[in-house]
Parts: structure tokens; sequence; C-alpha cells
């Protein structure tokens, strides 16, 4: 298939997918946040198709660089949990751009640092919120803004597993796949810690790729 068609058919693939996933969220009875980080996890395995169809890195740019503008836009205009949060979000913009970012530096030449970046941020991320606000008793303060222990244990844990099996598909030796995968995690988890209210969105993925890059 040509790339550009690929290109405009994963752009098709997701908003179909995040669509349906925020009707079946609402008839399930989840909260606004539970969608949106569903959303979150889900937008994050745009990647891997962008890697299976697409070959060149400005091809694959188009969606991020529709994505980024239309959540620009979106984040005044929809009434979709996706976008409306307890204060204005810029994280779904930050998202793309990061993505824009570690795209440009190592889709042809590292996808795996690629992947990595994106997949952390999903799962990592995406369920650190979730269990932070529904469990997360013990909390620290950072410059503000409130942090929960089980939070970055959670973050820790999902970007642990999301990098142990992206190692391992990608046929990286047990034992870089077990120390490395751990000290990365760490560094995200750290990352998301420190980073300020929605800049985890930017921070996340371009720390773990070049982790990734610097370490296999």
């Amino acid at each position: 298939m040509n790339e550009w068609v690929s290109s405009i058919l994963s752009i098709v693939i997701v908003l179909v997918f995040l669509v349906g996933l925020e009707q079946v969220g609402k008839r399930l009875g989840w909260t606004d946040e539970t969608i949106r980080k569903s959303v979150h996890i889900a937008v994050g395995h745009w990647a891997l198709l962008a890697v299976w169809l697409i070959e060149t890195w400005y091809v694959a740019a188009v969606p991020l660089v529709f994505f980024t503008f239309a959540n620009a836009f979106l984040l005044y205009k929809s009434p979709s949990p996706v976008h409306q949060t307890e204060r204005k979000s810029f994280g779904t913009v930050y998202y793309p751009i990061a993505l824009l970012v570690i795209l440009f530096f190592f889709f042809e030449t590292e996808p795996l640092a690629f992947l990595a970046g994106s997949l952390v941020l999903a799962w990592g991320d995406g369920l650190a919120a979730l269990v932070g606000r529904k469990y997360g008793t013990v909390t620290y303060d950072l410059y503000g803004q409130k942090r929960s222990f089980q939070g970055s244990m959670a973050m820790f844990l999902s970007s642990y597993a999301v990098l142990f099996l992206l190692f391992l598909w990608d046929d990286v030796p047990l034992w870089q796949v077990v120390t490395y995968g751990f000290i990365i995690s760490i560094v995200a988890t750290l990352t998301e810690a420190i980073s300020y209210r929605d800049w985890d969105n930017f921070t996340i993925p371009i720390v773990v790729a070049v982790a990734t890059s610097l370490l296999l």
C-alpha cells in the first residue's frame, strides 16, 4: 500500500477508534477522566501503525500535524470529555508535538526508540493518572502540584512492562531487556514526577526515546 494512503488511513483508524471508545465509555458509565485517559492510552498505539505501514518520517508526520491542530482547536470548542478537564489542559496538544520530535530523530533510524517513547507515554502516564486519582492516598507535593506514590508506582510498573515486551519483540538480549528496561522506567517515572502540569506529555516521550537510543 502507498505510504501516503497508509498515513491518511492511520488518521481514519484513530478517529474511528477514539469515537467508538468514547461512546463505549459513556455507555459503561466511565468518568470523564477515565474516558480521557483511556483515549490517551489508545492514541499511543498509533506509533505501531506508523512503523508497520509507513517508511519515511515526513509521511508519518502528517497524522501528528493533523492531530496537533485538531486538538488545539477542540481544546476550546469540544464538549468531549477527552478535552474537558477540571482546568484547561494542553496535554492533548503537547502529546503529538512530542511524538513529532522523536519521529524526526528516530523513526527511520531507530524505530525502537520511537516506539518506546510513544508507548511509555501512553501506558505509563495514562495508568499513573488513573491509579493516582483512585488509589493515591500517599501524596507528595512538587511546586504546588500533587503526585501520589501509588501513581508513580503505576508509572514505573507499566513502563517496565511496556519496555520489557517491546525489547523482547525486537530481539534485545534478555539481560538488556531486564536491566535497561528497569533503568529507563526509573528515568521515565522521575520525569513524570518532576514535569510541571501537562508537560509530562512532552517530556516523557523525548526522555524515554533518548534513553533508549543511548542504551541500546
